[in-house]
């Protein structure tokens, strides 16, 4: 693997990891701060924003490093 492309990796793999902490923290904030019927709509516009970002996320596949 390239040095490029080893550098392109690794920045994905931090954008991810921020993104799933921001998620997170968003969650956390959410439900400390509405009520329980605003937290039901949220819970679900939460999980939508999951299912439409899973497809992005790696397979793992393309890291060579440690290979066999």
């Amino acid at each position: 693997m390239s040095e490029n492309t080893e550098k392109l990796y690794r920045v994905k793999i931090a954008l991810q990891l921020s993104f799933i902490v921001w998620v997170m923290l968003t969650i956390f904030i959410f439900y400390a701060t509405f009520e329980a019927t605003t937290r039901v709509y949220g819970t679900f516009f939460l999980l939508l924003i999951v299912v439409i970002f899973t497809p992005f996320l790696p397979e793992g596949a393309g890291h060579e490093e440690g290979k066999l």
